[in-house]
């Protein structure tokens, strides 16, 4: 049995790989946008006094599990090993 991956496979871990750090940047966008906007909403509408500063993050720490869970499972699913993701990160498509 063969174990070594072949140009295919390599051009599709590539390809993934692209696809898991787009999405990365897409989370960690969508986290602060929704950290911003909820914190402030949270910090407007509680009512006036004294209240725990961690509160004002609780939306973007929500959004970071929600938007970054599924791209860990996903990195999981698609990358077993860390050889695995080390080889799809390095490997350059012959044009």
């Amino acid at each position: 049995m063969n174990d070594t991956p072949n140009e295919q496979d390599l051009a599709r871990d590539h390809q993934r790989f692209k696809q898991l750090m787009r999405s990365t940047i897409k989370a960690f966008l969508i986290s602060i946008i929704v950290g911003l906007v909820g914190g402030y909403l949270v910090y407007r509408y509680l009512p006036p006094g004294k209240f725990p500063a961690f509160v004002l993050y609780l939306p973007g720490l929500l959004a970071v599990l929600v938007t970054c869970l599924p791209i860990r499972m996903r990195k999981k699913k698609w990358f077993p090993t860390p050889e695995s993701l080390k080889a799809a990160s390095e490997y350059k498509p012959s044009e």
